[in-house]
């Protein structure tokens, strides 16, 4: 099938993702209860009781299953594109063939094998960030998310996998390529950098968050929300969001040539900026001394 669904998955994501969130933000008290429950979780969920959302309610802390499948998922998409560089063989049928109802069966090799593997080690040195976070950092109350942003969560992800690989040499039929590490640039391997050191502030951003729930000696002795300072606290209130955006514009800048990931880095922009805005509307609404000086989301300018 010549279609490609994954782009439209995106597009279909970015565009309700982008509505719902006009509507929550200048609409909200006109809309109906299971529009802002559903939408809203976390320290912003909503307090009014809904029977049927409530049950379709999970805890937060199962976004951790998605970095349990995607880490494991990113090594061995390193494997095939290492196999592809040193031996020149193309990724197995199986792999091709989901690429090709995906992603259309006239998708073209548009991204060096070379850039791909970068993108492959930056993403999954993240990807296992994120895994040592959601287990062994991160405290996490009892709040719960609506399973909608769970299933959200895993076309993200889904989706991302297969844009950072369907169009590029070894995953494409037929692909050929000129081995060389000089097809880097000096952009890419800068974006790489950038990339990875946004990666280590969110790291950073969540020991001071988890900070906030232990005492001297790492023991949790509480779980309520408090204001954080140090690090990208001090200028913004959401170093998470604003790292998460950076990343991803940093892979569309090595993977610039690709046609659908960016798509991607589309819908992780939209939502971050949402999640920015009603965290920041929450800390400032929760907490009366909460430093006027912050930005919502870009250090000195908003």
């Amino acid at each position: 099938m010549d279609v490609n669904i994954v782009r439209y998955i995106l597009i279909f994501e970015s565009v309700s993702i982008g509505l719902i969130s006009l509507l929550i933000n200048f609409l909200e008290p006109y809309l109906p209860i299971f529009i802002s429950r559903g939408f809203r979780y976390g320290r912003c969920s909503s307090k009014v009781h809904h029977v049927i959302l409530t049950k379709l309610e999970i805890p937060k802390r199962w976004f951790g299953h998605y970095y349990i499948i995607c880490g494991p998922a990113m090594i061995f998409l390193f494997c095939l594109a290492l196999n592809k560089y040193f031996y020149n063989e193309n990724a197995p049928e199986i792999v091709l063939s989901l690429l090709d109802t995906l992603l259309g069966t006239s998708r073209k090799a548009l991204v060096s094998i070379e850039s791909v593997i970068l993108a492959i080690v930056v993403f999954s040195i993240h990807i296992w960030k994120r895994i040592y976070e959601m287990y062994y950092v991160c405290v996490f109350s009892d709040q719960k998310i609506n399973i909608f942003h769970y299933v959200l969560t895993f076309l993200h992800y889904s989706t991302t996998v297969l844009s950072l690989i369907g169009e590029s040499e070894g995953f494409v039929r037929g692909s050929h390529m000129d081995l060389s590490l000089h097809n880097l640039t000096t952009v890419q391997l800068m974006c790489a950098f950038i990339f990875l050191w946004s990666t280590y502030m969110q790291l950073e951003s969540n020991f001071i968050l988890a900070g906030l729930r232990k005492n001297q000696h790492g023991d949790i002795v509480t779980k309520e929300h408090k204001i954080p300072f140090g690090g990208l606290f001090k200028y913004i209130s959401n170093p998470l969001q604003f790292t998460e955006i950076i990343m991803y514009i940093m892979l569309s800048g090595f993977l610039w040539q690709t046609s659908t990931f960016h798509y991607v880095t589309l819908f992780v922009i939209i939502n971050q900026i949402e999640c920015a805005v009603l965290y920041d509307q929450w800390y400032r609404n929760t907490f009366k001394n909460y430093p006027k000086e912050r930005k919502i989301l870009i250090p000195y300018i908003w």
